[in-house]
């Protein structure tokens, strides 16, 4: 059952991060064929070197929620937990900060926010997945995965 669960929320987390970034990859005559009116999110300017880190780390973090998700379904939490701290957690941010672009300085407050809350829940994850608890682990994991729906909903780069 939890196979199943965790193939169903890395595949909607593949696809939300897939939205979110095929426009980068798009030419820009498929762009121009694109409506801006068919897409609500926010539009967040940024300059091309922000985005390109936040890209960076988006696609780092769409890769440590498939390990956490395939440690979870090992039952190693103790290995999910590190995953989480090292590339999502508390620990990861502000790599970007001695550049002058890291992303976080042009988003909105509330995309902000809506990132801190993502690296908090994903603390958060790591300190009760070392409890060894996985139900528990499972319903932090997601509070985790809320907050990157959340923010590719409303928020779009380009």
């Amino acid at each position: 059952m939890f196979r199943i669960v965790l193939l169903f929320a890395t595949t909607v987390l593949f696809f939300v991060f897939h939205s979110a970034y095929s426009e980068e990859s798009a030419s820009d005559s498929q762009r121009a064929k694109k409506s801006p009116d068919n897409d609500l999110r926010q539009l967040v300017s940024m300059p091309n070197q922000a985005r390109q880190f936040m890209r960076e780390d988006m696609l780092n973090h769409l890769s440590a929620l498939n390990e956490i998700i395939g440690y979870l379904a090992d039952n190693n939490l103790d290995a999910a937990a590190d995953i989480a701290e090292t590339s999502m957690g508390k620990s990861s941010m502000g790599k970007h900060r001695t550049t002058g672009m890291g992303p976080g300085r042009f988003m909105p407050l509330e995309m902000r926010n809506i990132g801190w809350g993502m690296h908090e829940s994903a603390t958060d994850f790591s300190r009760v997945a070392k409890e060894g608890d996985l139900k528990n682990a499972y319903s932090a994991l997601q509070k985790v995965t809320s907050s990157c729906v959340a923010c590719h909903y409303s928020y779009r780069t380009r």
